[in-house]
């Protein structure tokens, strides 16, 4: 299970309010991966990613990380993009820990690259 912080309705609305991604619809968990804790957020706007990122990462790696993805896209590479809030800010704070909304992208990972 990859859900290490749990993260309570109310309170995730209340994180939401600071976003234009439209009203919280659903949200749960995802299984996959093994460093933070990672949902699926159903929004009135579609669907997008909630990363709350745990102890093991340096939050001050952070903002290059999603710099980063915001460049990769910018020069075409098909990649997910962080949210801004409506201050500008991409990352932000939830349930204690340092938190991003990340852009949703259709499709599966392999399971078997080659």
């Amino acid at each position: 299970m990859a859900v290490y912080t749990d993260v309570a309705a109310d309170e995730l609305a209340d994180f939401l309010k600071n976003y234009e991604i439209g009203e919280l619809l659903s949200y749960k968990g995802i299984a996959e991966g093994v460093e933070n804790s990672n949902f699926l957020l159903h929004t009135t706007s579609g669907y997008f990613i909630l990363t709350l990122y745990e102890k093991r990462v340096a939050k001050n790696d952070l903002p290059f990380f999603l710099k980063l993805m915001t460049h990769l896209a910018s020069r075409g590479v098909n990649c997910p993009q962080p949210v801004k809030d409506k201050g500008g800010e991409a990352l932000r704070t939830l349930a204690g820990r340092p938190a991003a909304i990340i852009t949703f992208l259709e499709g599966i990972w392999p399971r078997k690259p080659n």
